[in-house]
């Protein structure tokens, strides 16, 4: 008995040194590089290629350092995230042109990948140690909150930097990076963790092939995996190019201090709200739900008014940050023990290769086309896809 109330007191304390580290490591203190790398002289097609460049090396490294978090310890995985976050910090701070910034955001991808999978299954594993999976979308609700929350906050910091010393923004990310090392510390390892890697380390070739296995032997929820890599990757490239839109707009730093506050309580909001609405409605109909409003706000995007584009860019990152928890849920229900780690990379890796895709022809579109007309176009193709979809399914009813 005094062994299992002590192993309940291990995994609150875990969990809140993970809601700690988490708030440190997403402190988005350097998500306006967008803005940071024009004004260091970058063009918006050089931008376009750093961005490939990262999604580039987040595809070669993704699955590796998921092998890793499955092979070895979860906080030693998480910890040299961190120690790569630092060094790509001091070259963001040293750089001097476009294979400066390259070899930065290579080195960011690895820190990048090094958290992507891990941090969520090593808090699904210490739920499990004490059976307490049953919480697990209720955590993974709290962690998008506080995700978007340390987006608001870095976000509104960095805001302020725009247009005074904008370089300290990345001297606040080592900082903070330094911190959640300090969380790492803090947590304990998962028994389940730990025993695989002090008995019988499960080989590199043994977890992929279990990954592969699943994937295949599991269409829908590698399917699933697909979609939302899709889905995030237009509300990312949305949030990027929306950058460049408030500079052509000649926005002040505490307006877009401003409009990331409003977008990001909006998110919260949405982060924490995934838990109701999977309590009233089917997977199947928030899906479609999300879907349509995504294609909404693409369309409306095409009035090329400021404020009818800051209306979609809150709507967008909106819907996005809702179907992330719900879509987490599902699937580490679906994940073996031995290779969560490494799918839910798979996963990131999709993103990746989505992102590698769809950045730069975006980029290219805006640049003929204009931002709004870009994505109108994306939506008219979301809208298409779509119907082709609910005609099949009509058809085969």
């Amino acid at each position: 008995m005094e062994t299992k109330f002590s192993n309940h007191l291990s995994v609150k304390r875990t969990i809140h040194a993970n809601y700690h580290y988490s708030f440190w490591a997403f402190f988005s203190i350097t998500s306006l590089w967008v803005i940071y790398l024009t004004q260091h002289g970058m063009s918006l097609i050089q931008v376009g290629l750093l961005e490939s460049i990262f999604h580039v090396a987040s595809l070669l490294f993704e699955v590796p350092s998921g092998t890793l978090a499955d092979r070895f310890s979860y906080k030693t995985v998480l910890i040299m995230g961190r120690i790569m976050a630092i060094l790509s910090g001091f070259l963001f701070l040293s750089g001097a042109g476009f294979w400066w910034f390259a070899l930065a955001f290579i080195i960011q991808a690895f820190s990048y990948n090094l958290n992507s999978g891990t941090n969520e299954a090593l808090i699904f594993e210490t739920l499990k140690t004490d059976h307490l999976e049953k919480h697990y979308l209720k955590i993974t609700a709290n962690l998008n909150a506080i995700y978007e929350l340390a987006d608001m906050l870095g976000l509104i910091v960095a805001g302020f930097f725009v247009h005074w010393h904008f370089e300290l923004t990345y001297v606040i990310y080592i900082f903070t990076s330094l911190l959640a090392i300090i969380a790492i510390l803090r947590m304990q390892e998962p028994h389940s963790s730990t025993t695989s890697e002090t008995d019988s380390p499960t080989s590199f070739a043994t977890i992929l092939k279990t990954s592969w296995q699943f994937m295949t032997s599991h269409p829908v929820t590698t399917g699933l995996m697909l979609f939302l890599a899709c889905y995030e990757a237009i509300g990312t490239t949305y949030f990027f190019y929306f950058q460049t839109l408030m500079t052509h707009y000649h926005f002040s730093g505490w307006q877009i201090s401003m409009i990331i506050v409003i977008a990001a309580c909006f998110n919260i909001l949405g982060a924490k709200s995934a838990p109701t609405l999977e309590n009233h409605w089917s997977k199947r109909r928030l899906i479609v739900g999300l879907v349509c409003l995504m294609i909404v706000g693409l369309l409306l995007s095409i009035f090329q008014h400021i404020l009818i584009l800051t209306g979609c860019f809150v709507l967008i990152g909106l819907v996005t940050a809702v179907v992330e928890p719900i879509f987490n849920d599902f699937l580490q229900q679906q994940i073996p023990s031995n290779a969560r780690a490494t799918l839910l990379s798979v996963m990131s890796m999709m993103f990746s290769l989505v992102m590698i895709a769809l950045f730069p022809v975006v980029g290219a579109l805006i640049t003929w086309l204009q931002f709004g007309t870009t994505f109108f176009i994306i939506g008219i193709c979301l809208l298409f896809i779509g119907l082709i979809i609910y005609a099949d399914h009509f058809m085969k009813v």
